[in-house]
């Protein structure tokens, strides 16, 4: 395995709440657009469904709850070009969200085909610091 440090910089957020229980509990679809550089350069779409279970949505530094989602990554790694698919889950509590990602299976594409690999980090900003062990076949 390889381990690859990255800097993810969100470039926007669209997230909308699709079913409200009341004004700290709610189910919340989330996309945005990244861009990766450091030892991966490229740039990502991420998907997520949000279960908050509390906090205010007016000071979103206060949210809590699980989330889970995919990653489309479109990249650059050791000169090979191609995509893959990330399957995240974590948790956002006392500001910061903590991420657990793998490559999903047989998602690689052009020559990152056979990517594997499994890699986390804590956002606590629109821009934080992925660890992602992965190997090439």
């Amino acid at each position: 395995m390889t381990t690859a440090k990255v800097t993810v910089t969100a470039q926007d957020w669209d997230e909308q709440r699709t079913d409200e229980i009341d004004a700290e509990r709610a189910i919340a679809n989330a996309r945005w657009s990244t861009v990766w550089t450091g030892d991966i350069e490229g740039t990502s779409t991420c998907h997520l469904l949000i279960a908050y279970t509390g906090g205010n949505p007016a000071q979103p530094e206060s949210l809590v709850g699980p989330y889970a989602g995919y990653e489309v990554v479109r990249a650059r790694i050791a000169g090979r070009t191609g995509t893959f698919v990330l399957s995240e889950t974590g948790a956002h509590s006392g500001a910061v969200a903590r991420t657990e990602v793998a490559i999903v299976a047989d998602s690689g594409t052009a020559e990152l085909a056979g990517i594997t690999g499994t890699g986390n980090y804590a956002a606590t900003a629109q821009q934080y610091e992925l660890t992602l062990d992965y190997q090439l076949s």
